[in-house]
């Protein structure tokens, strides 16, 4: 979701995190495909069309519980609870995240998060340190790139971790769930009843735009997905796709309070991905 309190004119810099995220995304996709690490798969369903519909649902389902619970303790008062929670989380996903990238690097094959040794925990827990102080403690483009980052992270991982059929599946759902989400759900409910900028970690804001970090999650998911199964040609288009969509959903706040950041974003990405499927037989050398 993006968000604006006040007129502006969209400018090419309120792209500046979504640049990154999605630069940052094929930096780690390149580093993940070159390596010999073994994924943990995190659908329990077959890869078919129902079990990859299934498989969507694992994912949307906390998703919207998490936005009602979200709304009803704003609507309970309870916004100190919020923000403790939403940082926390923050906290650690970052944690947790960090120290399985870290593991991938140390411990080529299968690991887990709490494979790691004392060193490669007290490394990670420094990083996340650093991540959550430049969240918490910076403001601007400091802050801005860092939740960019921490979404990459989230994206990459869950691109790696979900097959191809299942990830495609559940970026196209979320396109409906955003729509109906903020605009009939819970999120815009958040939206009208709060203000949603004092929650740093579930949203950052970029020169008078705020944005949801789920956006540049799955912004990111979008580009690894296409870089890990389709290959570099595939990620560039991706990314151009998702671009042009988020900077389109930005144009529509110039006359509106918010808009769902997902939709055109992530529908302008699967085009591109599955027109690079086409284009590729074109390029080949």
């Amino acid at each position: 979701m993006t968000d604006r309190q006040i007129q502006f004119t969209v400018e090419l810099v309120h792209l500046l995190p979504q640049v990154w995220a999605l630069s940052f995304a094929g930096i780690l996709s390149f580093w993940l495909s070159k390596s010999d690490s073994y994924y943990e798969a995190l659908t329990i369903f077959p890869e078919t069309p129902t079990g990859a519909s299934l498989n969507s649902l694992l994912f949307i389902l906390p998703l919207l519980f998490a936005a009602t619970m979200m709304y009803l303790l704003i609507r309970s008062g309870l916004l100190r609870v919020v923000r403790f929670l939403v940082k926390s989380s923050l906290a650690t996903a970052t944690f947790l995240l960090i120290t399985w990238y870290v593991s991938k690097a140390v411990k080529p094959g299968p690991t887990t998060i709490f494979g790691s040794d004392i060193d490669s925990a007290m490394f990670s827990a420094l990083l996340t340190a650093l991540a959550l102080f430049m969240v918490y403690r910076k403001e601007g483009v400091g802050r801005s790139i860092s939740m960019a980052s921490i979404g990459s992270l989230i994206g990459v991982f869950l691109a790696f971790s979900i097959p191809m059929l299942s990830a495609i599946v559940l970026l196209a759902a979320l396109v409906a769930y955003d729509v109906l989400s903020v605009y009939k759900g819970p999120i815009g409910k958040i939206v009208e009843n709060s203000n949603i900028r004092e929650f740093t970690g579930a949203v950052f804001t970029m020169r008078d735009v705020t944005v949801g970090m789920g956006d540049i999650v799955f912004y990111s998911m979008l580009a690894a997905v296409a870089f890990s199964n389709l290959g570099i040609l595939s990620y560039v288009m991706s990314s151009l796709g998702v671009l042009f969509g988020a900077y389109a959903g930005m144009r529509m706040l110039e006359e509106k309070d918010y808009f769902p950041g997902l939709p055109l974003a992530l529908v302008c990405g699967l085009i591109m991905m599955f027109g690079s499927i086409l284009l590729a037989p074109l390029v080949a050398p």
